[in-house]
C-alpha cells in the first residue's frame, strides 16, 4: 500500500488552485478547500494563506520604526510573536525571521554561515515551507498533478451542486404534487364527489375556517361579573433572574446579521467598508504628515560655514567619535538583546555584567568611549550656551554619576568649543526661535511725543540694503523696458507675420506739404516698430525681419505720458466734435459702423455707403466679393497642401494598416481551416479508437482458433502416428 505524506515545497499550480478555492468556500471550510489540493493538509492550507497569499502580508523591507517597535515588543512579549506580528502589521514568522536577523548582525554574524544550525542541510526538509515563495511547475507534470488541475477546474466550474440540484428537484416535484391533487378534486367534484381538503394536524391551526384566539360568550342572559384582577406579586422564574446574557448577545447577534444581509443586497460599497473596518488582518496606513522646518536655507548655510570655526575639536578630542544614526540605536538595542540570552540566572548567586553597548560578554571591563564635543553641544540648553554650563540633566541622556562614568559616560569637557563658537551658536538659535514665532494677527503703532531718534539710527534707517537697492533698480530698468514696448505688443493684439506686406495707400487728395511730411515720419516710425517688434517678439509662424535695422531710440516715460495725453485730448475734442460719446464704442454698434463703410475706388479709402452713388456701390460690392473668393482660393490651396501633406506622412501607416488587415484576415481563414482539419481529425480518431478494439479482438479470436485447430491437429496425427 503506498503512503502519501502532506506537505513539501508549495508549487505555483498549488497556490492558484488555493486562491480560487479560497475565493468560493470562503475562510473557514479549509477541509473543503484542502480537498482540492492532494498533497497539502487543512492546517497547511490555512498557514498558507495567512503567511504568503493573504493580499494584506506586506512583503516590503523593514522601516526604522518597524524594527524599533519589534525590539521593544519583543522585551514585553517575550516569544511571543503571534501577538506581536498583529501590532506591527507582519506575521509572526516574518517577526522572529528579522529578530533573529537582528541579533547575528549586532554580534557580527556572517548572514551565510554555514555553522549556523538554523541554516538547512542537503536533505533535511524545510519546516515552514507555506513563509517560502512558489516554486515554478514542471514542464511534464505527474499525472497525480493533472488530475488535481483537472479535478479542481470541474468544481470549481460547478457553480451549483448537489445540495442546489436536489433543491429544485424536491420544489418540482411539490409543485406537481400539488398541481396533481387540485386536478383530482376537481374532476371528483364535478362527477358529484365533494372531498374535502386534508385536515391539518390538530395542534394546527387552519385560519380559514377557524377564528384564532376566539372567544365564545355565553348564552343566554346573564349579569357581567367583574374582572378578576392579576396578583402582581406572582412573578415566574424568567421575571426574576431578567434577561440572560447570551439570549441578549445571540439577539444582537442575529440583528447584526440580519442589517448586515439587507445592507450587502441595498448598498455593496457601504457592506465592503464594513468589512474592511472590522477585518483583523487589513492594515491601515495613515498618512504621511511632515514636520515644517525649523530653520531656513540661510541658516543651514550659516551652521556649515561655522565648520571652520569649530576645528579646534580635533584638538581636544584624541580620537574621532563615529556620529549616531537611527540605525546605531537600533543596533545597540540588538546587542543588548542578544547579551541578554548569555546571561545567567540570579539563582546562582553571581553577577551578571549589564548589558550596555559596547559590552557584549566579551571583555571584562567596558572601554571608555570617547566625549563626543557635538552631543556635548546639543545637550546645552540655550542659556548654557553663554555661561558654558549645562542644562537641566533632562535633555541629557545618561545622568552623570559615577556609575555611567564606569560604563563609558566620562565626564564632559568645560569649554569644548570655545566662547566665539557659542556666541554663534546663540545667535542661530535666537533667530531660529523668533522664526518660529506665530504670524501676528493685528498691529499696532505707538507715536511717541516729544521723543526723537538718535542721528545714528535716523542715518542707518536710510541705508538702504545692497540687494534691496538692486532688486529696486532691476525694477525701474523692467517698467522702462515695459513702457518702451509698442502697444500692439502690450496689447497682445494680431500682428502681420510679414512686415513686407504692409502698404500705405496715400490720401487721394494732395496735402500741404508739412502734412505730407508728418504723414511720411509716421509711416517710417511704424514701419520700423513693426521691424522691432518682428525681432524682439517674433510670432511662431513669422519670419523676422531680415534687413538691417536702426537700433531702437530710447524715449523717457514722461515723453511717452506726454504724447498719451496729448493723443487723448485730440481724440476727446475730435469725438465731441462728430458728436460722439466719450464712452467705447458697443461691439454691436461698431459691427454696424464697420458694415455701413464701404471702399471707395475714386478716393482710396473706406467712405459711408451712403455717401457712394449706387454704380460705386456696385463696384465696392464687386471688390468685396473678389477679395472674399481670393481668400477662400488661398485657403482652399492652403488646405489642399495641408492635406497632401497630411497624405504624405501617413501614407506609410495606411498602407501598413491595409497589410495587417490583410495578413490578419488570411491568418484567420488558416485558423478557421486548421480548426476544422483538427475536428475532422479527432472525430476520425475516435471512431478509429471505438473499431479498433473490436478488430483486435476479432484478429485475437482468430489466432486463438488457429492455435487450437493446430494443437487438435497435432494430437490427431501424434494419434495416427501412435497407431501400428
Amino acid at each position: 500500500m503506498r503512503i502519501q505524506l502532506k506537505g513539501g515545497v508549495w508549487k505555483n499550480s498549488e497556490d492558484e488552485v488555493l486562491k480560487a478555492a479560497v475565493m468560493k468556500y470562503g475562510l473557514n471550510n479549509w477541509s473543503r478547500v484542502s480537498s482540492l489540493l492532494v498533497r497539502k493538509s487543512a492546517k497547511q492550507c490555512k498557514a498558507r494563506w495567512y503567511e504568503w497569499l493573504n493580499p494584506y502580508v506586506k512583503k516590503t523591507e523593514w522601516s526604522r520604526e518597524e524594527e524599533e517597535k519589534l525590539l521593544h515588543l519583543a522585551k514585553l512579549f517575550p516569544t511571543q510573536w503571534r501577538t506581536i506580528g498583529p501590532m506591527i502589521g507582519r506575521t509572526a514568522h516574518q517577526c522572529l525571521e528579522h529578530y533573529e536577523r537582528l541579533l547575528d548582525q549586532a554580534q557580527g554574524r556572517d548572514e551565510d554561515d554555514e555553522l549556523d544550525p538554523r541554516r538547512l542541510r542537503p536533505g533535511e526538509i524545510d519546516p515552514a515551507p507555506e513563509t517560502k515563495p512558489s516554486r515554478a511547475d514542471a514542464v511534464d507534470m505527474d499525472d497525480d498533478e493533472k488530475e488535481m488541475l483537472a479535478e479542481a477546474r470541474a468544481r470549481l466550474a460547478n457553480t451549483r451542486g448537489k445540495k442546489a440540484k436536489r433543491k429544485a428537484r424536491e420544489k418540482q416535484i411539490e409543485q406537481t404534487r400539488r398541481l396533481a391533487s387540485l386536478q383530482k378534486r376537481h374532476e371528483l367534484k364535478k362527477a358529484g364527489v365533494n372531498v374535502g381538503a386534508l385536515r391539518l394536524h390538530k395542534s394546527i391551526m387552519d385560519y380559514v375556517k377557524e377564528v384564532p384566539f376566539e372567544t365564545q360568550p355565553p348564552k343566554g342572559f346573564y349579569e357581567p361579573e367583574t374582572g378578576h384582577e392579576i396578583d402582581q406579586s406572582l412573578r415566574s422564574i424568567q421575571q426574576l433572574e431578567g434577561k440572560r446574557r447570551d439570549e441578549e448577545l445571540r439577539r444582537m447577534r442575529n440583528d447584526d446579521s440580519r442589517k448586515l444581509k439587507r445592507l450587502q443586497e441595498e448598498n455593496i460599497g457601504e457592506a465592503m467598508a464594513v468589512f474592511q473596518k472590522y477585518d483583523e488582518h487589513s492594515a491601515t496606513r495613515s498618512k504621511l504628515v511632515m514636520p515644517a522646518p525649523t530653520m531656513t536655507d540661510d541658516e543651514i548655510v550659516q551652521i556649515v560655514k561655522m565648520g571652520a570655526d569649530v576645528q579646534m575639536f580635533e584638538e581636544n578630542v584624541a580620537a574621532s567619535s563615529v556620529a549616531r544614526t537611527p540605525m546605531t540605536s537600533i543596533m545597540e538595542e540588538a546587542r543588548m538583546a542578544a547579551a541578554s540570552r548569555g546571561l545567567q540566572t540570579p539563582l546562582l548567586g553571581e553577577a551578571n555584567v549589564a548589558a550596555t553597548p559596547g559590552n557584549q560578554g566579551n571583555e571584562e571591563f567596558p572601554v571608555p568611549a570617547t566625549p563626543n564635543p557635538l552631543k556635548q553641544l546639543i545637550a546645552k540648553t540655550p542659556m548654557s550656551i553663554f555661561t558654558g554650563k549645562f542644562g537641566s540633566a533632562a535633555n541629557s541622556k545618561y545622568s552623570e554619576t559615577p556609575s555611567s562614568v564606569y560604563h563609558g559616560q566620562e565626564a564632559d569637557d568645560d569649554d569644548p568649543i570655545g566662547a566665539r563658537a557659542r556666541m554663534d551658536m546663540a545667535r542661530l538659535h535666537v533667530k531660529a526661535s523668533i522664526s518660529n514665532l506665530p504670524e501676528p494677527e493685528s498691529q499696532v503703532e505707538i507715536t511717541l511725543s516729544g521723543v526723537d531718534a538718535p542721528q545714528e539710527m535716523r542715518e542707518e534707517s536710510l541705508d538702504d540694503d545692497q540687494g534691496e537697492l538692486e532688486r529696486h533698480r532691476t525694477k525701474l530698468k523692467l517698467e522702462d523696458h515695459e513702457s518702451n514696448l509698442s502697444s500692439v505688443v502690450k496689447k497682445s493684439v494680431e500682428r502681420p507675420l510679414n512686415y513686407n506686406a504692409i502698404v500705405f495707400v496715400m490720401e487721394g487728395t494732395k496735402p500741404d506739404p508739412e502734412s505730407q511730411l508728418a504723414q511720411e515720419m509716421m509711416h517710417q516710425e511704424f514701419v520700423r516698430l513693426v521691424q522691432w517688434d518682428s525681432i524682439e517678439h517674433p510670432q511662431p509662424e513669422g519670419k523676422p525681419c531680415l534687413e538691417p535695422v536702426p537700433p531702437k531710440d530710447y524715449i523717457e516715460t514722461k515723453y511717452i505720458e506726454a504724447a498719451t495725453y496729448e493723443l487723448q485730448v485730440e481724440t476727446a475734442r475730435l469725438r465731441s466734435m462728430l458728436g460722439a460719446a466719450d464712452e467705447p464704442m458697443d461691439p454691436e454698434e461698431e459691427s454696424k459702423v464697420i458694415a455701413s463703410l464701404a471702399y471707395c475706388t475714386i478716393n482710396k479709402s473706406y467712405v459711408l455707403q451712403e455717401k457712394l452713388q449706387l454704380a460705386q456701390q456696385a463696384e465696392a460690392k464687386k471688390l468685396q466679393c473678389a477679395e472674399s473668393e481670393r481668400q477662400l482660393d488661398a485657403m482652399g490651396k492652403r488646405n489642399k497642401a495641408l492635406e497632401n501633406k497630411c497624405t504624405i506622412a501617413t501614407g506609410g501607416y495606411i498602407h501598413r494598416q491595409n497589410m495587417l488587415l490583410r495578413s490578419i484576415a488570411e491568418l484567420h481563414d488558416r485558423t478557421v481551416d486548421l480548426e476544422n482539419d483538427l475536428a475532422a481529425f479527432q472525430a476520425m480518431q475516435s471512431r478509429e479508437s471505438a473499431w479498433a478494439e473490436s478488430r483486435i479482438s476479432f484478429q485475437l479470436a482468430q489466432v486463438q482458433r488457429e492455435r487450437d485447430l493446430n494443437a487438435q491437429l497435432q494430437r490427431l496425427y501424434g494419434t495416427l502416428a501412435a497407431a501400428p
